[in-house]
C-alpha cells in the first residue's frame, strides 16, 4: 500500500508539473500578444514628436540649403521656380508598431525642394559632386553613400543629419541630368487641420521654390 501511495504521489507530481509546463507554454505567447497590443495602443494614443513649423519657414530653410549646395557645385545657370525647380510635400508616417497600420499623421507634412539641370557632362558633374560631398561632411552631414552604378551611368550622393532631414544629389549620363533634392524632416502645420487641409500639398499651396542663382554665396 505504501508503494501504491508513493506511485500516486508521483503521478500527481508529474501531472502538476505537466500542467504548469502547459500553462507556461500557452501563457507566454498570450502575454507577448497582450504586450504588443498594449504597446500599440499607447503609441497610437501618443502624438508624434514633430515640431510645429510654418510651411513658409520650411520653404525658406530648404531654399537656403539648396542654394548653399548650388554654390558649392559651381554651375552658372539660374533656375527660377517652375518645372525644374519646385516644391513638394509628402505624408508622414509614425515609426514603431504604429507603422503597421500604415496611417499617415494628421496635420503633418514632409517638405522637399527639388531642382534639375540638364546637359551637365560627367567631367563637370563628378568633381562638383565630390566638392559638395566634402563640404557637407565638413558641415556635419553624414555621408550615407557616394557611388555609381556598375555601368557608371549615374552617380549618387546621399547625406543625412539628425533632426534636419536628407540631401540627395544624382547625376545621370542620359542627358547629363543632375538632380538635387533637399528633404526636410516631418513637421506639423502650426494650426490644426481643417476641411481645406486634404493632403500635405495643401500646406505648401501658393508657395514657390527659391530661385537658385550662380555664385550667390
Amino acid at each position: 500500500m505504501t508503494e501504491d501511495l508513493q506511485q500516486s504521489r508521483t503521478r500527481t507530481s508529474v501531472a502538476k508539473w505537466l500542467g504548469i509546463t502547459v500553462a507556461v507554454v500557452v501563457g507566454v505567447p498570450v502575454l507577448l500578444v497582450l504586450g504588443v497590443i498594449v504597446t500599440f495602443g499607447i503609441q497610437r494614443a501618443t502624438p508624434e514628436d514633430y515640431p510645429k513649423v510654418d510651411p513658409q519657414t520650411m520653404v525658406d530653410r530648404a531654399g537656403s540649403r539648396s542654394q548653399k549646395a548650388y554654390d558649392v557645385l559651381g554651375f552658372d545657370a539660374t533656375l527660377p521656380p517652375g518645372e525644374f525647380n519646385s516644391l513638394s510635400a509628402d505624408y508622414c508616417y509614425p515609426d514603431g508598431l504604429e507603422s503597421a497600420a500604415d496611417e499617415s499623421v494628421d496635420g503633418a507634412y514632409a517638405l522637399s525642394h527639388n531642382w534639375l539641370l540638364a546637359d551637365v557632362p560627367e567631367s563637370e558633374a563628378f568633381p562638383a559632386m565630390r566638392r559638395l560631398r566634402d563640404h557637407l561632411k565638413s558641415e556635419g552631414w553624414d555621408i550615407v553613400s557616394f557611388d555609381s552604378t556598375p555601368s557608371g551611368d549615374n552617380w549618387t550622393l546621399r547625406t543625412e543629419r539628425d533632426g534636419e532631414g536628407r540631401q540627395v544629389y544624382e547625376w545621370y549620363a542620359d542627358g547629363g541630368r543632375l538632380h538635387g533634392g533637399v528633404h526636410a524632416e516631418c513637421a506639423y502645420v502650426p494650426t490644426p487641420p481643417t476641411d481645406s487641409y486634404a493632403s500635405p500639398d495643401d500646406a505648401t499651396a501658393g508657395l514657390a521654390a527659391a530661385t537658385l542663382r550662380p555664385g550667390s554665396g
